[in-house]
């Protein structure tokens, strides 16, 4: 389904929008929770994924920086967002007893992260680069951030993915999606934050809701 007015481009199935186009928006679909969403929390959910309580060494894989600001489709920061996200470590295994992959765990990664964007909509997360997995039915998936963001009026599940990774050819959930919205789902290479470790990499993903 697709509709143009004031020069806003809206498609898809789901109740939010992602503004990574402009001066286009694109209407980003929701992608599946998936079977690995941690029904049982983990205690530890802050915004550095890469370091457990306990552990001196930190997790394995590339680095990663995320940044991001939630907005509504009138362009307005999105206050008091809960943002929650949950991934596989680099060697493409969740921390949850029903995944069957035989890669290793780490205990030193934390997996999950939930936190709530200040006065100007904004999220930040250090993390990993998720490793891919071969999942089942659907093939090989390629690496990705799973997203819930829950708004005063609006709800969005999502999965975030990676630019320029050649696994997303093969992913059948960043297929399934049109052109205009897999351009949605991707995250942007940005400058890394003073003081960061030489070796990692930064991204940045913007969500637009239809509300907030």
């Amino acid at each position: 389904m697709a509709a143009a007015a004031s020069g806003i481009v809206i498609c898809g199935d789901g109740p939010a929008v992602i503004a990574q186009q402009t001066p286009s928006v694109v209407f980003t679909p929701s992608v599946i929770l998936g079977p690995f969403y941690p029904q049982v929390k983990p205690v530890e959910h802050d915004r550095d994924l890469t370091i457990v309580s306990g552990r001196k060494q930190r997790a394995n894989g590339t680095l990663i920086y995320l940044t991001g600001q939630i907005r509504n489709l009138k362009g307005e920061p999105v206050a008091g967002a809960q943002v929650t996200v949950w991934q596989a470590n680099t060697h493409g295994r969740y921390r949850h007893k029903s995944d069957p992959n035989p890669a290793p765990l780490d205990p030193n990664f934390q997996g999950f992260a939930t936190q709530v964007t200040d006065d100007q909509g904004r999220y930040r997360l250090k993390t990993i680069k998720p490793g891919a997995y071969p999942a089942p039915v659907v093939g090989m998936r390629a690496p990705h951030i799973h997203f819930e963001i829950g708004a005063k009026f609006d709800r969005l599940i999502t999965q975030m993915f990676f630019p320029e990774e050649p696994l997303n050819g093969q992913d059948a959930f960043y297929q399934f999606l049109k052109a205009p919205q897999r351009g949605a789902v991707l995250a942007k290479p940005a400058a890394l934050p003073a003081g960061s470790e030489p070796d990692a990499l930064a991204f940045s993903w913007d969500v637009v809701l239809i509300s907030g």
